[in-house]
């Protein structure tokens, strides 16, 4: 009796070299199946995020998530002329079609900033608007535009500024704007008025400019008191007395536990970021102070297309080359410098930082693209790119994922995780359909038809915007594709089971977990053609043992437990079926789950075949 077995997945996908050349473990075709180094899984599916949208077909062009100053969760969203945030149950537009016709369908850029005068939220792009929002009135917005104060652009906020690049009028420019000066107006003895117990207005600050923005508010009548809960927009009474305040509008409304006997009065501070904050670029020439805005000419390598930071130094990803940017301590001086030769990205989103350096899609050659890793050298200080998606040595050459049948004119790169997730498209589609998925931890490569434009992290899930609708996405969620079974197939190699001759099989065995609504089929092919179903393994099965419960985590993968209960168990199975193939010189095996629920593959083994002639296979023979 002949043995031959697969007890480790430690690989991933590998199609760059032929089937018939790769390791055993390896697969070179596979969608939907995640590769755990002693296992493949089955990858979770995806659900809506938010309501469904069924009338709209405009795409997402942006999304983010984050905090409002009282721990909820918060997460927006651009779509056409829209922006729109959710904190739970359905999106709600702010204002009407504020990003207007000039952005209408464009990728937008966001960013959080905080500091004394409030946590804030600021979109731009490089056809407007910019945008500011104080995150807990995520309702109301101005417009910070000031033609001689900054500019439409992509943004980051990095120590203390806002950095912005991508401006159609110069699209090389490094820009940053003033260290936030924090110039603050404190108003006192503000009257408030109205009578009665409740009191309702607006304050004065905003009639003297729409960009305007208020913190710190307090509302007293001489015996009660109410004052600002850390920036929540709750105005909490010494007395009892509740109130709100709008940090951008400036509305506020108090009710006093007992009327007011005297006159009410308001205190505050308030701020314009565009006078000497972080939407301030400005500088004096021809000598620039330290702090004021500044602009770094990056001329060479293309377009600049993003900006990523390690350590002290920003590193400015072009379409082919690196600049690299350090600012002195004192911020008099800057060095602004290329760095790297041949090293770049198609696009904005085309890199994303982690804990060990800067993933990045390298589009420098069109013919073999690769996902690298801009990360220090071993045992030593340079900065060097080193490739992950062709990560493995195997028979002399750099094995891993071709991607050269893929594009990247809109690919969107995020860590989540353990997950460098690179979100792409194939050469036959106009929008991205696939998403590679770098298991940093286990070193394997994973194919997915997650649909995704950009995306973001809310409250532990991964949320990404869809490319073709106007609705966002949890993935990793759930056991189905949002009501459907997930479409997955997982391939072995072609193997001719170390004989080179012709050979009869008569048995697989095949062994993992699965759910009790699952099915996992098994398919075989002889020598290159069509695959034949050999049996299945199906949930409720006999061969499935029920005392064996494993526990495989909430269905909605997270940093937070989500769900759980009937969903995160699944139970061990081994089964033997008989093969009915007649003599073969190679076979490939093919795995499909056709179910919903948890499914997972741990061994795979050809069991009693024999070997039959030295032969190849009568199709090969003239």
């Amino acid at each position: 009796m002949n043995l031959m077995q697969i007890d480790n997945f430690p690989f991933g996908i590998i199609d760059s070299l032929e089937a018939d050349s790769i390791p055993k473990g390896a697969t070179p075709n596979a969608l939907n199946w995640l590769h755990k180094g002693d296992k493949i899984e089955l990858l979770r599916g995806f659900a809506i995020f938010g309501d469904e949208n069924t009338t709209d077909t405009d795409k997402i062009t942006g999304i983010i998530s984050t905090t409002q100053p009282d721990g909820t969760q918060i997460t927006f969203r651009t779509r056409g002329k829209k922006l729109e945030y959710r904190t739970s149950g359905n999106w709600i537009e702010i204002g009407t079609n504020v990003l207007g016709n000039n952005a209408n369908g464009k990728e937008i850029s966001m960013g959080v900033y905080q500091s004394l005068a409030g946590k804030q939220l600021w979109v731009n792009s490089p056809y407007g608007p910019l945008l500011k929002i104080m995150i807990a009135n995520p309702g109301s917005y101005a417009d910070m535009y000031d033609a001689t104060k900054n500019f439409y652009g992509y943004i980051k906020f990095l120590q203390n500024r806002m950095i912005l690049w991508g401006r159609l009028a110069d699209k090389t420019g490094y820009y940053g704007s003033n260290i936030d000066e924090q110039n603050f107006t404190t108003v006192s003895g503000e009257a408030v008025g109205g009578s009665g117990a409740t009191r309702s207005g607006t304050l004065a600050f905003k009639a003297g400019g729409a960009k305007r923005t208020c913190f710190g508010v307090s509302i007293t009548d001489g015996v009660e008191t109410f004052t600002d809960s850390q920036g929540t927009g709750v105005l909490t009474g010494s007395a009892g007395g509740t109130g709100t305040i709008n940090y951008m509008t400036g509305a506020y409304s108090v009710t006093f536990n007992a009327s007011p006997g005297a006159p009410v009065t308001a205190s505050y501070q308030w701020e314009d970021s565009t006078n000497g904050g972080v939407a301030d670029f400005t500088y004096t020439s021809p000598t620039r102070v330290a702090g004021e805005g500044f602009y770094l000419p990056q001329d060479d390598g293309g377009e600049l297309m993003d900006v990523y930071s390690i350590g002290a130094a920003e590193y400015c990803l072009h379409k082919t080359k690196v600049w690299r940017v350090t600012l002195t301590v004192d911020d008099t001086k800057a060095q602004n410098e290329i760095y790297r030769e041949r090293v770049g990205i198609p696009k904005r989103g085309g890199a994303v930082a982690g804990g060990d350096g800067i993933y990045y899609l390298d589009y420098s050659d069109e013919k073999d693209p690769q996902v690298r890793l801009l990360t220090f050298e071993y045992a030593g200080t340079e900065i060097i790119p080193i490739s992950i998606s062709k990560r493995f040595k195997f028979k002399d050459q750099n094995a891993g994922v071709n991607l050269e049948d893929y594009r990247f004119d809109q690919v969107w790169l995020n860590k989540w995780g353990d997950y460098i997730l690179v979100h792409c498209r194939h050469k036959d589609r106009t929008y991205n359909n696939r998403t590679l998925i770098i298991d940093v931890v286990n070193r394997t490569l994973n194919w997915s038809d997650y649909y995704a434009n950009c995306s973001t992290e809310a409250d532990g899930t991964y949320v990404v915007g869809d490319p073709i609708s106007s609705n966002c996405y949890t993935i990793f969620s759930g056991w189905d594709a949002d009501g459907s079974i997930i479409y997955n197939y997982w391939d072995t190699n072609w193997d001719n089971l170390g004989y080179e001759g012709g050979k009869k099989e008569r048995f697989v065995v095949i062994e993992g977990e699965i759910q009790i609504n699952q099915t996992i089929e098994l398919w075989m092919a002889s020598d290159y053609g069509s695959l034949v179903k050999i049996g299945e393994v199906a949930g409720n099965g006999s061969y499935v043992d029920r005392g064996q419960a494993v526990h495989i985590g909430a269905p909605t993968l997270g940093s937070k437990e989500l769900g759980g209960g009937e969903g995160s168990t699944a139970y061990h199975y081994k089964k033997q079926m008989r093969v009915s193939l007649s003599k073969f010189t190679d076979r490939k095996i093919e795995i499909k789950a056709i179910g919903i629920g948890y499914a997972s593959v741990s061994f795979i083994e050809d069991r009693d075949w024999r070997k039959k002639s030295r032969k190849i296979s009568a199709k090969y023979r003239e």
